[in-house]
């Protein structure tokens, strides 16, 4: 696509040039008449714009003037912008009565202000002559005046009656698809292999994807896998990526490892005797030991896992498929009409004028749903047959297209977008393909770079949420929903991704490979991974020498090592609107290149060690957003924050420390997000601080002990604050001597508005709670947490709240009973609750519910901790996990027996109990994962779990015996610390068929940890033996085990030899050897081991020089094993 967004640029100059700021200092310095010069000129050029911007595609010296315009556009804004802020800093000075004592020293006062103003005078001459030379070139085009009409941003959003987020629930012509796809996954659930691989093949948004979570979230296959897992995989095909995703898409949280033998011994930890379905996304890579080496990392989990494949790429799907490939067909001209009528008739009523129209325009998009889709989102604001014409006869359908007229039909979306939405859309690009975007972070980038216009006192964020929800209906936008967080993110479908690379090209670069570097001359925007530039790249990235970026965004690393230069690198960039640093660790102080950068709007900085922010940051007058993340020890911030007044988002979420926040703080009124605020005695410290800050998303509120009195609390005018959706209210721990009184009244005076979803209230020593939490004022609300509440001797109707879906009480130590209190006098109790946490609520006795309502109808986790009084708990027919980690008496476990819907069941920490109630797991048939914990429990009978698959044995360090039988669907048994376990429990592997992994650890009284039969859990493929010290040699039975793939044995000081009949273990891969230190030698039987990928062996000295590369003893037997490593150092690594 050739050279776009010039009308949106010069409509930001215009728009520049008419700011007061600017006009009082154009007065001022008597360059009135220049800038009305100026003004006038790009009103000239504008009028032909939208008619140059029409032609470009087929002339390529109207692109080259467009571009020439463009350059000048960029070089005219970037003076008025400094203009503009010459005029903010003279008023900040004037209203501070004097500079800080950094700004005493900085730019803005080393410059002679006559020298400066004549410096201007000069620049704005010059970009006058500059811009009308090029406003005189337009005449040889002979272009067609015109105004260019934008309708108003957000219009029809705020029109329609569908909701702009993505509403995936009408998926036209894939149903016949999706049950074809779904039979033949059940269908492979018998069969003997333990990975199947399964392919979606074809073209760049036909709907691989759309097929793929039709299939995924179908009821039929969540019921068969026991675990779910989708990974974006895109062009990069990185082992160690790929297995990182994976591990933390099953729900372990990030994992920071960066070694490639730990990782896979993670995975498979995570994986193992787990029936799973992997999802890989968007393949590309052709390299078949790429894949190999990935396939063999995945077989772990239990017989019936599947791996679904989405490719574009048939010889890919052909690599990997081991079930088969479904070619996706392309949608029927009937369905393709559905979904386009759908989106481009918003009551549902077609226009019989614009019918056949419409059904030529589906014709051209070739049954490709993305092409679909978008064109008719764009249909919906075109009303006239003229206009409909104008799209299916458009010249861009004759444009030479890889994608089978797919970029044609989005570039008609694109070309009928806002001026504004144009830059805000392509902007996106800067983001790599697959990137997970937060809305909230996307509008501060668009306003840091002046693409949202800002038209009288319109709220510039709101502006940006009706441009990102237009996007959203428009599908330049998808996978939309809300994270962890409660923020909205969203995705880029690839080829909309190459539509904004497109418009974008000679301005945006993502460093992504250092050795292809080819940095436009026209850059403005650069981002990175930066992460890819360690290891052998680390130094080599040199940064363009470009002075006019605007922004500058870190993806992830450490980027200072990476490039070459950086530490001077930023000052040089005096045009920079966006510094993005996420990645950077500020140790010491904050670089000096950061005041110098007068432009900045978007900051973010990761200040680990930093105690103090220093005043002189304040001298960013420009400044919108400022984020500190890892900010652990950071004390304090400027004290004169309150003058930067073009701030809104200051988010200091993770600065725990913090003692106090800057005073004044309601001095800053456009300020729209404050993570913390902190109370202080003082006015300027005072809870009236937030009285006219219209504050949105999550705010927490400390030091409330400070307030004086519920007319202080009110003052804060939280009620009135529509836009938060999360509040925490947080005393300070040791202030219990004041009244409950007084703590009821500021907490009554602390009221939130109706739409908050959140609340969290720590350490408040009120007896009772504020009566805005009996009703149902605030029945937004999704998630509570109370917390410390100590003097508080009943709970607030919670069970009213019709949208509550998760509830922690924590240290409630007044609370005797949960009852008919709390349940409320509704119809239903609690009826969306999913999540229950009760912990350290020592006299808590009781806890029942009302027998005439509905109680706890979707309740599925239900966790208790130190609750050691606690009877008993209710019935709760739908509750799938429970943990009861407290001293509680054998009544209270009885009251479990009848939980018969339990998936997951966990006991610990009950000291008392020495024996579990007979029966206890009778009733448990859909048990799958089981694990106890009781350091007094001498005997354990586990009878009849035919549907138990993990079970874990963990610190029972009073154990005996284990009594089980009937566990025919056990895949993973854990035993550890239960130091006095004399024997292996044998009748467990009786019928255990399905035995994937096996752990014994720190059994000290174990001589022969594999006394069973193992021959009877044909299907273990790891073993793992840490910490028995009596155990002398491997039992013989071990080598029955012939699909055993992983062998890790650690700390068996006993161990004098392995047996040569190791080379008998065909399908072994990975052998890990950890402090056995009395081991002498290696069985020649492991040059058999053709399988054998990796070797690790750690602490013996012995070892270690008889497997000294090339020279020791042992390396003839081991030499031809890929990876070796001793005590950590890697011998030999033949992989790729």
């Amino acid at each position: 696509m050739a050279d776009a967004l010039v009308s949106a640029l010069v409509k930001t100059v215009l728009g520049s040039l008419n700011s007061a700021v600017v006009q009082e200092i154009g007065l001022a310095w008597g360059l009135k008449n220049e800038l009305n010069s100026l003004e006038s000129i790009l009103d000239t050029v504008q009028l032909v714009l939208q008619d140059a911007e029409s032609k470009q595609r087929k002339n390529e010296a109207l692109q080259n003037w467009l571009r020439k315009l463009k350059n000048a556009a960029y070089d005219a804004e970037n003076l008025l912008d400094l203009i503009a802020t010459e005029g903010l800093r003279r008023r900040v000075a004037s209203e501070r009565g004097k500079l800080v004592i950094h700004e005493l020293n900085s730019f803005f006062s080393l410059r002679n202000p006559l020298l400066f103003r004549f410096r201007i005078a000069h620049k704005v001459k010059n970009i006058r002559e500059r811009l009308d030379d090029i406003a005189e070139e337009r005449l040889k085009f002979h272009l067609r005046e015109g105004i260019i009409m934008d309708h108003q941003v957000g219009t029809a959003v705020e029109n329609r009656h569908t909701s702009s987020l993505v509403n995936e629930s009408e998926i036209y012509g894939r149903n016949e698809e999706k049950e074809i796809i779904v039979e033949k996954l059940l269908d492979n659930m018998n069969v003997e292999n333990d990975l199947s691989v399964y392919a979606i093949c074809g073209m760049g948004g036909i709907g691989k994807t759309t097929l793929a979570q039709l299939v995924y979230n179908d009821e039929g296959v969540d019921r068969q896998f026991d675990m779910r897992i989708w990974v974006c995989v895109s062009d990069d095909f990185s082992i160690h990526r790929l297995i990182r995703a994976i591990i933390e898409s099953t729900g372990g949280g990030g994992c920071n490892i960066s070694e490639l033998d730990p990782l896979q011994r993670l995975l498979q930890e995570r994986l193992r005797g787990k029936r799973f379905l992997l999802v890989l996304d968007d393949v590309w890579n052709e390299n078949s030991m790429l894949w190999d080496r990935l396939r063999e990392a995945l077989r772990c989990g239990s017989k019936g896992s599947v791996v679904m494949v989405t490719t574009r790429i048939e010889k890919v799907a052909t690599m990997m498929a081991a079930i088969s490939i479904h070619n996706l067909r392309f949608l029927s001209e009937d369905d393709s009409w559905s979904l386009f009528r759908r989106r481009a008739f918003a009551t549902g009523e077609v226009d019989e004028n614009l019918k056949e129209i419409g059904k030529g325009i589906v014709k051209k998009c070739g049954g490709v749903p993305l092409a679909v889709k978008a064109l008719g989102s764009l249909m919906r604001y075109k009303s006239s047959e003229s206009e409909w014409l104008a799209i299916k006869e458009s010249d861009i359908w004759h444009l030479s297209d890889d994608d089978n007229g797919i970029l044609p039909a989005l570039s008609l979306s694109y070309d009928n977008l806002p001026l504004q939405m144009r830059q805000c859309f392509s902007y996106c690009c800067i983001f790599p393909k697959d990137y997970v975007m937060e809305e909230d972070h996307l509008i501060q980038l668009w306003m840091a770079n002046g693409f949202i216009p800002s038209e009288g006192q319109t709220d510039l964020r709101l502006t940006g949420h009706l441009i990102f929800k237009e996007l959203i209906w428009r599908s330049f936008f998808q996978d939309v929903k809300k994270n962890f967080k409660f923020n909205v993110v969203c995705k880029m479908h690839d080829l909309v991704h190459n539509l904004a690379v497109s418009v974008m090209r000679h301005e945006t670069y993502i460093v992504e490979n250092v050795e292809l570097l080819k940095f436009p001359k026209t850059l403005h925007h650069l981002s990175s991974f930066f992460f890819m530039l360690w290891g052998e790249n680390k130094g080599k990235l040199k940064l363009p020498i470009n002075k006019s970026l605007r922004s500058l965004v870190d993806h992830g690393g450490a980027l200072p090592a990476c490039v070459e230069g950086f530490s001077s690198f930023p000052s040089k960039q005096r045009y920079l609107r966006v510094l993005d640093l996420n990645n950077y660790s500020i140790i010491e102080k904050l670089p000096n290149f950061v005041y110098k950068m007068e432009h900045l709007r978007f900051l973010t900085l990761k200040c680990c060690n930093l105690k103090k922010l220093p005043e002189s940051l304040t001298c960013l007058h420009n400044l919108q957003t400022l984020k500190l993340i890892a900010t652990n020890e950071l004390l304090e911030l400027p004290k004169g924050l309150k003058h930067q007044q073009n701030l809104c988002f200051l988010d200091i979420e993770s600065c725990y420390s913090l003692v106090c926040t800057p005073p004044g703080l309601g001095e800053l009124t456009r300020l729209q997000k404050l993570s913390i605020f902190i109370v202080g005695q003082d006015s300027a410290h005072q809870i009236g601080q937030l009285k006219y800050l219209n504050l949105g998303g999550d705010l927490t509120i400390k030091g409330l002990e400070h307030i004086r009195n519920f007319e202080s609390a009110k003052i804060a005018n939280l009620m009135t604050k529509k836009n938060l959706t999360s509040l925490a209210l947080f005393w300070t721990k040791g202030i219990e001597h004041d009244s409950a009184e007084h703590f009821e009244e500021i907490l009554e005076g602390l009221q939130p508005n109706q739409n908050i979803e959140k609340i969290h209230i720590r350490l408040y020593q009120g007896s009772r709670f504020p009566n805005w939490m009996s009703t149902l004022f605030i029945n937004n609300l999704k998630e509570i947490s109370l917390g410390q509440c100590e003097r508080c001797k009943h709970l607030p109707p919670l069970g009213k709240l019709p949208f509550l879906a998760c509830l922690s009480l924590i240290g409630l130590k007044h609370i005797k009973s949960l009852n008919t209190e709390c349940h409320g006098d509704g119809e239903s109790s609690f009826p969306a609750l999913t999540s229950l946490l009760i912990m350290s609520m020592p006299n808590l006795e009781e806890w029942t519910k009302p027998d005439s309502v509905q109680c706890f109808p979707c309740l599925l986790t239900v966790h208790i901790f130190e609750c050691p009084k606690l009877t008993g708990i209710p019935f709760l027919p739908t509750i799938k996990a429970l943990t009861i980690s407290s001293d509680n008496n054998t009544s209270f476990l009885k009251s479990t027996m009848f939980l018969t819907s339990l998936t997951s069941l966990t006991l610990q920490n009950m000291p008392e109990i020495d024996i579990l109630p007979e029966g206890l797991f009778q009733n448990h048939k859909a048990v799958e994962s089981l694990r106890i914990s009781l350091s007094s429990i001498r005997t354990i009978s586990l009878d009849n779990l035919y549907s138990l698959k993990r079970l874990a044995l963990h610190y029972c360090s009073n154990l005996e015996v284990i009594i089980a039988e009937g566990l025919n669907s056990l895949e993973s048994l854990s035993i550890c610390h239960c130091e006095r376990l004399i024997s292996f429990p044998a009748t467990i592997l009786q019928g255990s068929f399905s035995l994937r992994s096996l752990s014994i650890e720190h059994c000290k009284k174990l001589i022969n940890p594999l006394s069973g039969p193992l021959e009877r859990s044909p299907a273990l493929q790891d073993l793992v033996i840490i910490g028995c010290p009596e155990m002398k040699y491997i039992p013989e039975s071990v080598q029955q085990l012939s699909g055993l793939r992983e062998l890790h044995i650690y700390h068996c000081a006993g161990l004098c030899s392995l047996p040569n009949w190791l080379g008998s273990l065909q399908s072994l891969s990975e052998l890990l050897i950890l402090g056995c230190k009395n081991l002498k030698s290696l069985p020649d039987g492991l040059q058999s081991l053709k399988s054998l990928r990796v070797l690790e062996i750690y602490y013996n000295p012995i070892l270690l020089e008889r497997c000294r590369k090339s020279k020791g003893e042992d390396w003839q037997k081991i030499s031809h094993i890929p990876t070796i490593k001793i005590d950590g150092k890697m011998i030999q690594s033949l992989d790729l």
